[in-house]
């Protein structure tokens, strides 16, 4: 299903109890997961298809990038930073994100206009 807002697509998998969700996620070269914040810590693994980078940025701070591929396939996405993945080669990516707390809509914040004019390279990270 495509997942609005954020983009790419997704499906939910299973819920460990109260604590944790997991999904599929796929990113296109067209749909890719724009800027966003969460309120619970997220780990992504990379299973298959092409690489992708992914950005993640704490407010005050730097843009940190990461490459997940074949090669490197897992990292940590802390709980109030913001973050950004997009396809840089091949047709498609495909991974599996487990989010603590499991994912609600209430979780989930896009980025404001102030954020963009603090740190505007992070403009190309969204669907804006």
């Amino acid at each position: 299903m495509p997942l609005e807002g954020e983009g790419g697509y997704f499906r939910f998998l299973h819920l460990f109890g109260d604590s944790a969700g997991c999904i599929y996620y796929l990113i296109t070269p067209s749909d890719f997961s724009s800027l966003h914040m969460l309120d619970g810590d997220e780990v992504w693994f990379f299973l298959e298809g092409g690489k992708a980078e992914q950005i993640t940025y704490s407010e005050g701070g730097s843009i940190k990038k990461r490459i997940l591929d074949s090669k490197n396939r897992n990292c940590l996405v802390k709980k109030g930073e913001w973050q950004a993945t997009r396809l840089i080669e091949g047709e498609y990516a495909l991974f599996c994100t487990i989010m603590s707390p499991h994912y609600e809509d209430k979780l989930y914040h896009a980025p404001e206009r102030r954020l963009l004019e603090l740190c505007p390279e992070l403009k190309e990270y969204t669907h804006l």
